[in-house]
């Protein structure tokens, strides 16, 4: 990849790029990353500073994703959505609370397709569908856990009721938005420990927190939908 930035054909634009691939180059980009993250607990994104550090953050994104194209993940679109979006509407003097609820309601929306379509790619599948989906990628050394994989080769039943509780869990999870509250936070737990465990277990910590950045939009428009439907 670093290859392909130093090429003799390479836009101009884009040349200042192939000085990030190096430990200095990406140590400092997440180095400033780190320091904009602390930066926006002091400034209300509603703010003009607050704007400009949420676009500085969404900026080291974006050149992260475009380093890095080999290695993003469906983690990695979340976080940018949810920063583009925050920086969408909270435009220096034209941000309005509609504009910040409409936000609001696009973020909840775009966590619930992507639960919905990993749940129903699931279903569809032979292996999810025959209960032995999670044993088997516990058993790889990418995402694999050799504890979890010897629990699973002892309680063979507990294989098929994770993979079933996955796809369920996954494609009924727009109902969060709909149920009493109560109801709609089981959802939220189960996701919040579903996302926890893949990154204890598989290493997928960044899911972990793009997703739950997702679930105050949808506490927010779970509280909102009564005025929708009545």
């Amino acid at each position: 990849m670093q290859l392909r930035w130093t090429q003799q054909d390479q836009k101009p634009l884009l040349k200042p790029l192939s000085k990030l691939f190096n430990e200095r180059g990406l140590a400092a980009l997440f180095v400033i990353r780190c320091l904009l993250i602390i930066s926006l607990l002091f400034y209300p994104l509603q703010s003009t500073m607050g704007w400009v550090l949420l676009s500085l953050l969404g900026l080291s994104l974006l050149i992260s994703s475009l380093i890095t194209y080999y290695g993003s993940d469906g983690s990695d679109q979340m976080t940018i959505l949810i920063v583009i979006t925050l920086v969408a509407c909270n435009l220096p003097g034209l941000g309005t609370p509609k504009l910040a609820e409409i936000g609001l309601w696009f973020i909840g929306l775009q966590a619930c397709l992507s639960y919905t379509v990993a749940g129903i790619a699931k279903l569809v599948s032979a292996e999810w569908r025959a209960g032995t989906a999670v044993k088997d990628v516990f058993s790889t050394k990418t995402y694999g856990s050799k504890k979890a994989t010897l629990f699973l080769q002892k309680y063979p039943a507990a294989n098929g009721f994770l993979c079933w509780n996955v796809m369920i869990m996954e494609t009924l999870f727009p109902l969060c938005l709909f149920l009493p509250w109560q109801y709609a936070m089981i959802f939220l737990i189960w996701g919040f420990t579903f996302h926890f465990l893949t990154a204890l277990i598989m290493g997928l910590n960044s899911f972990f927190w793009a997703f739950m950045a997702t679930y105050p939009a949808l506490y927010f428009i779970n509280h909102q939908m009564p005025w929708h439907l009545f």
